[in-house]
């Protein structure tokens, strides 16, 4: 124990107050008071004590007023608290108050006792003192750590994504944009009736990232049918349409199959596996559609997950209004209308009315991306 430990002494008997200073100067420095109010305002302008010694009799507020401002005072609150009580003073009912405070000391004072009293107290506070200050480093450094592993696992994302865009020329800032779109209409329906409900902060910030990998399955795609000028064959078009479960699968596969089907049990409470499902459930199904004559699966409706149903439309937006190798850019005008056609057949139409209502916020990323 240090024997820095600052206490304080609050007793209206001038004898009690020398004695107890005369037993505990060892400890460290004591200050006194006759009364409870001098006391208080004290601690408004000085650092809390490492112990009080409260007698209860003390004129004007008395011991235990004094103790019930303490505890309601959250520097105070946790700070051991002695009170001095006469032997024959002793009553149940004094014990009873005594369960806000730490312990009692009998007046007339054994030097021992007083002593003995103290030091254990003062010494199970620095314990606690030292392990609370473990505890904020322990956390602190775990806050640093998450930070580092986040900032790692978002850069591996965005490397990973930037790869599939080097495959076409006339794809860049596809990925950043579609992202931002994709935040842009999950915020408006965020603020919708019908999906406020599910869209709550961590969804939106875990299918925003997760939305970059909707495309990672072109990296399996052969670039002679990806990146053809002319009409796709039948049989070609079935290739490109294959990036969604390659996309699906390689995701999975990336990813120990056992601590995907562990998180999945989590139900909402881990981050991690909500991630995955929703980079998943993006990379297979953005090709759905809402009649149920999308791919790879057929779903329709409230089946396709509410994260593809957005991904889609930014998806088929961000293609229409760029170049591409098989095609010129569409003007923003054109291609709102050719989503608008779309609405309750290819396209949610919540979602649709969302994106039409959040067209200028779009058009401006839209314009960013050129200069």
């Amino acid at each position: 124990m240090s024997n820095k430990a600052e206490i304080i002494i609050v007793d209206n008997d001038v004898s009690n107050i020398s004695i107890l200073e005369r037993l505990l100067y060892s400890f460290g420095h004591v200050t006194s008071f006759n009364n409870g109010i001098d006391m208080l305002n004290h601690l408004k302008i000085k650092k809390v004590p490492d112990i009080f010694l409260i007698d209860i009799n003390l004129p004007g507020l008395n011991g235990y007023d004094v103790l019930e401002r303490l505890r309601s005072n959250q520097n105070c609150a946790e700070i051991p608290v002695i009170l001095l009580i006469k032997s024959d003073n002793l009553k149940e009912d004094a014990i009873i108050h005594l369960a806000s405070a730490q312990d009692y000391i009998l007046i007339p004072f054994k030097a021992n006792v007083v002593q003995a009293r103290i030091r254990s107290y003062l010494e199970l506070k620095h314990a606690k003192d030292q392990l609370k200050n473990q505890k904020l480093w322990i956390e602190n450094e775990v806050t640093k750590r998450m930070y580092d592993l986040q900032l790692t696992f978002d850069l591996s994302i965005d490397i990973v994504t930037q790869l599939v865009e080097t495959r076409d020329p006339d794809n860049a800032h596809h990925i950043s944009r579609t992202r931002n779109y994709y935040e842009i209409i999950m915020r408006s329906l965020q603020r919708s009736e019908k999906y406020a409900p599910l869209i709550d902060e961590r969804y939106i910030i875990r299918t925003v990232k997760a939305s970059p990998l909707h495309d990672i399955g072109k990296m399996g795609i052969p670039e002679n049918i990806l990146m053809k000028s002319g009409k796709l064959s039948e049989d070609e078009f079935d290739v490109i349409k294959s990036h969604t479960t390659i996309g699906y699968n390689s995701i999975k596969t990336a990813v120990d199959t056992t601590f995907i089907t562990d998180l999945s049990k989590t139900n909402g409470l881990s981050d991690s596996a909500e991630f995955f499902k929703e980079a998943l459930n993006i990379a297979k199904y953005h090709h759905e559609y809402w009649d149920g004559t999308g791919y790879p699966e057929g779903l329709k409706h409230e089946q396709i997950p509410l994260s593809a149903r957005v991904m889609a439309i930014v998806d088929v937006f961000d293609a229409l209004s760029n170049k591409r190798v098989y095609k010129e850019a569409w003007s923003i005008e054109k291609t709102t209308q050719y989503i608008k056609s779309k609405s309750s057949t290819q396209f949610d139409p919540e979602i649709v009315r969302a994106f039409v209502s959040e067209i200028d916020s779009i058009r401006k990323v839209w314009e960013e991306s050129r200069n």
